[in-house]
């Protein structure tokens, strides 16, 4: 459903999805005049996690619907099961992945709102280059330059 400045409703199966590595991505909302974005995040047990990193100017908000997601904010690290709201304000460092043996599911909060693009983006540009590591690397480097994101440790994984 369109949003006509009065509010908007999103019906299941009206938005777009994403996957990359063991992760998929549906955008819930992403209206650019408005505060935030939100996409819910589907996670494989075993699937590589964000790495970790900062925003300088983007807060994200992190509440889990199901199974268990493990959470680094700063330098303190939780298990978050159903229920679970985690902030990471602008300027910490932080990471998040599936902590857990089976799929998991949570609600990703981002102000200000563009900064789905980025995930979109990279999802598409490492479907383009496949096997090739270099040129993955080179789109990683390039969009996060140009979505505030300094990647400050490897992608985060599962721990026994």
């Amino acid at each position: 459903m369109a949003n006509d400045g009065k509010g908007i409703a999103l019906l299941p199966g009206e938005r777009e999805t994403i996957s990359m590595a063991g992760n998929k991505m549906s955008f819930v909302h992403r209206e650019p005049d408005s505060a935030y974005s939100m996409v819910e995040w589907a996670s494989e047990p075993g699937a590589p996690g964000s790495s970790v990193h900062i925003h300088r100017m983007t807060d994200e908000a992190f509440y889990v619907l199901e199974g268990t997601f493990g959470f680094q904010v700063g330098e303190h690290t939780v298990e978050g099961s159903a229920g679970t709201f985690v902030s990471a304000p602008k300027g910490t460092k932080h990471a998040f992945w599936n902590q857990g043996a089976t799929p998991a599911r949570m609600l990703v909060t981002m102000s200000p709102p563009g900064f789905w693009r980025y995930l979109k983006e990279l999802a598409e540009g490492l479907a383009a280059a496949g096997d090739d590591a270099e040129a993955a690397m080179s789109l990683r480097e390039r969009l996060s330059k140009e979505y505030d994101i300094e990647v400050v440790g490897p992608p985060r994984r599962a721990t026994s």
